[in-house]
């Protein structure tokens, strides 16, 4: 396997930025909100657009031209910031929170904690996505694999909250692993609301298959075995189930 270690660019602007776009990164620094302080009545579109990059998206409204941008406020993460312009010329007239959109994201950032509390509470039980474990190992097809893997996901446009996944396969049939997730909304106010989690073992491993395709079985420290299916997406980069991970160099065995 041609292993690369890109950790990866692949995991800052195709996974967080979303449909924003690489072009978009002065708006996802932090307290980019400070960027409205440089707005003035009357500035053209493509002033606006120098200063804060490219929208996250736009559309006429009767003689207004209006366009959203996501700016990151601390305490508070990425609130939808809507600029309207004179729909002729395309000259600035005001600017403000779009404190509805704001809301309604809140609302899927705390659905998803909900759902990932779910989650971790019946981690417990046997589960998995592919075939029982009865197979024979493939010790070639195992040291081909050995090394460290990483993941990250976030919620879409760089919104407050994300998962991030290490997996080390390591020689000799070993295996560690580690998550942590984050999410919160209302920073600031009374409704406030957060989730956090960590998770993480080990035990032994074994595989089947190719290089691009196969079974994967995972044995923890109480006997539990979860099995998943895996399959390449690229060079150094692997789908184990539904996640997507990067080979991230040697495996860290203790």
């Amino acid at each position: 396997m041609k292993k690369m270690n890109f950790l990866f660019k692949l995991l800052g602007c195709t996974v967080i930025l979303s449909t924003a776009g690489c072009s978009s990164m002065k708006t996802m620094q932090l307290d980019s909100i400070q960027l409205t302080n440089q707005l003035q009545p009357g500035m053209t579109y493509t002033e606006v657009e120098s200063l804060m990059g490219k929208p996250k998206s736009t559309q006429i409204v009767g003689e207004q031209w209006i366009a959203r941008w996501n700016l990151q406020e601390k305490w508070k993460g990425y609130v939808p910031y809507d600029l309207v312009f004179n729909a002729s010329d395309k000259t600035l007239i005001s600017w403000s929170e779009n404190q509805q959109a704001y809301a309604q994201k809140q609302e899927q950032l705390k659905f998803i904690a909900d759902e990932l509390e779910k989650s971790n509470l019946t981690s417990s039980s046997p589960s998995g996505d592919g075939p029982s474990a009865s197979f024979e190992n493939d010790p070639d097809l195992m040291k081909y694999f050995e090394g460290s893997y990483y993941s990250f996901s976030a919620v879409g446009g760089g919104q407050t909250g994300g998962t991030e996944r290490k997996l080390s396969l390591c020689p000799g049939g070993r295996y560690s692993s580690s998550s942590e997730s984050g999410y919160s909304g209302d920073a600031g106010n009374a409704g406030a609301w957060g989730n956090t989690s960590q998770g993480g073992g080990g035990g032994t491993w074994k595989i089947t298959g190719s290089k691009t395709a196969g079974t994967i079985a995972f044995t923890n420290a109480s006997g539990k075995v979860t099995t998943y299916k895996y399959e390449s997406c690229g060079n150094g980069c692997y789908y184990f189930g539904s996640i997507k991970y990067a080979y991230a160099g040697k495996p860290e065995c203790r």
